[in-house]
């Protein structure tokens, strides 16, 4: 009985584990140490800049734009030194201007920044930045001047003295979309794909022109693809957490279950059995200690080697009979091929009960992701591999399961839709009654409310089918084949108070029904925690 009940404990442990899991969801997106992993970060590509983006018609036209497109020049710009005949042409003519009488001594300004503008119309833009550069002690500020000098920077390459003018133009006129792409411009080709594409996104969420949400959707596509490159990346952290588990061993709320004796294949006595308080739900405070950590060494520009690894210690206060230890370790080899990610991995893990070996798992897995369209990413997955449970043969497993995900991540707002099939195939023939067939389905989603921090929330439906009957001589379930349909709701509230520290509070619930009521539960866990990652 207590080997059976230990088995439904860890069965569902692993589906329940999930107290730091949120905090990945995005990820870097994306990742806990399988999701979503680190290695999808941005490298040094070459990538030739795209024309500026025009708007049909700005919301604050307060800059009148040039008369023909933009173009940019090439991804590294070489600009060019003014010639010395041109700069000791505006310097005398300057100095001509400032000899006029007093009544005129404004106007060589206004002149210069007219020739500003002609210049950039005329697109001799490294002329317009050299030019824009002896204005700007003076000019700085000016926003007809601090447009054209942003926008002369960012043609010839200089994005990051782009930067600062377009934000302060937004500041004022933080409706004009013309500025906003313009500095998501900057920030792309400067690297920060971040920040580049929650400029576009804004933009893209105000129903610009058709045209316009073309540009947007190339750009959002391409830091899609950059996203995916790899590089040299590592981080670590550690965890604590306190909460209280309603039920620590996944047992039904029960004090007696009919059962039956056999004597020679014949039934010799039946009646009700009591059962034991340890065999009965039990609720505990704990704590838990928690320890990652992931890494990725690069091979090619697109393709890496990546290693993670976790361990998590959950100590019962009322009874260690429950405690529960696992530790996971995960490697694989990726490639990238335009906006496709193909990953080959293995998987080992290992849990202990109350200190002694309960069980491990020895898992292959290939993953396929496929970025088809700026935000939505689908994600399929085939695991295959053996459990070995060292309390209870009949829970020795060759196991499979193949998922298939959908993702979208919007402006402050990733969701996913997971489908999931699988099966437990018992390597005796004599356990069979405890192989399964499994499918479910999955929704999960993460919201940012503030700067710094997140609300998130995933709900779980999981049918289990048992593939044979209970022996004909059973004392509990004779004859009977299991079926359950297990429900799994959370909750959660993530704050990063600093750069490397966070803490979160998480509520989940966990009920699963079954034909059989000596499987059916439920399950409530609070847990409040802080966490600290390095990198």
């Amino acid at each position: 009985m207590k080997g059976r009940l230990l088995s439904i404990l860890i069965a569902s442990s692993l589906l329940s584990i999930n107290s730091y899991a949120a905090e990945k969801i995005n990820s870097n997106e994306e990742s806990s140490v399988d999701k979503s992993p680190p290695s999808e970060l941005p490298i040094e590509d070459s990538i030739d800049p795209a024309p500026a983006i025009e708007l049909a018609e700005a919301a604050e036209p307060i800059v009148a734009d040039p008369a023909k497109p933009v173009v940019a020049e090439p991804a590294k710009p070489v600009v060019a030194e003014p010639t010395p005949v041109i700069r000791k042409k505006v310097i005398a003519q300057e100095k001509k201007q400032t000899e006029t009488t007093p009544a005129a001594k404004e106007q060589p300004n206004v002149q210069a920044l007219a020739q500003l503008e002609q210049l950039i119309a005329e697109d001799k833009f490294t002329l317009a930045y050299q030019m824009a550069l002896s204005m700007h002690p003076e000019w700085e500020g000016e926003e007809r001047f601090d447009f054209n000098f942003a926008l002369a920077a960012a043609q010839t390459g200089h994005y990051n003295q782009a930067i600062f003018p377009f934000e302060r133009l937004l500041e004022a006129h933080p409706n004009n979309p013309r500025f906003r792409l313009e500095l998501a411009r900057c920030h792309f080709f400067l690297n920060n794909l971040n920040a580049a594409e929650h400029e576009f996104n804004l933009v893209a969420a105000s129903n610009p022109p058709a045209e316009v949400q073309g540009h947007i959707n190339r750009f959002l596509t391409r830091i899609a693809e950059q996203k995916q490159q790899v590089s040299r990346f590592w981080s670590a952290g550690v965890g604590l957490a306190l909460g209280y588990d309603s039920n620590i061993n996944a047992a039904a709320d029960l004090d007696a279950i009919q059962a039956t004796f056999y004597l020679n294949d014949s039934p010799a006595l039946t009646g009700l059995l009591t059962l034991e308080d340890e065999q009965k739900s039990q609720g505990s405070a704990y704590y838990k200690l928690q320890g990652f950590g992931q890494y990725q060494q690069p091979l090619s520009k697109r393709t890496s080697l990546d290693f993670s690894a976790s361990i998590s210690q959950k100590d019962n206060t009322l009874d260690d009979s429950y405690d529960l230890t696992n530790l996971s370790l995960n490697g694989g080899f990726r490639m990238l091929r335009s906006n496709h990610n193909m990953r080959f991995g293995g998987i080992y893990r290992q849990y202990w009960l109350a200190g002694e070996g309960l069980q491990n798992q020895i898992l292959g897995n290939v993953r396929w992701q496929w970025y088809f369209a700026p935000q939505w990413k689908v994600t399929s997955e085939i695991e295959l591999g053996q459990q070995d449970n060292d309390q209870n043969d009949a829970l020795d497993f060759t196991q499979w399961q193949v998922k298939a995900s959908l993702n979208r991540k919007s402006e402050g707002l990733s969701q996913n839709v997971q489908l999931g099939y699988g099966s437990d195939s018992a390597i005796e023939s004599s356990n069979s009654f405890q192989g399964r067939n499994y499918l479910s389905i999955g929704y999960q989603m993460q919201l940012e409310i503030a700067a710094a921090q997140q609300m998130y929330a995933l709900i779980n439906y999981r049918n289990n089918s048992y593939a044979d009957a209970f022996a004909d001589d059973h004392i509990f379930f004779a004859g009977e084949t299991r079926e359950d349909q297990l429900t799994q709701i959370t909750a959660g509230w993530l704050y990063s108070f600093m750069p490397n520290t966070s803490a979160k509070v998480q509520l989940s619930h966990s009920q699963n029904q079954s034909n059989l009521e000596l499987y059916d539960y439920q399950r409530t866990l609070i847990e409040a925690g802080l966490t600290i990652s390095f990198k």
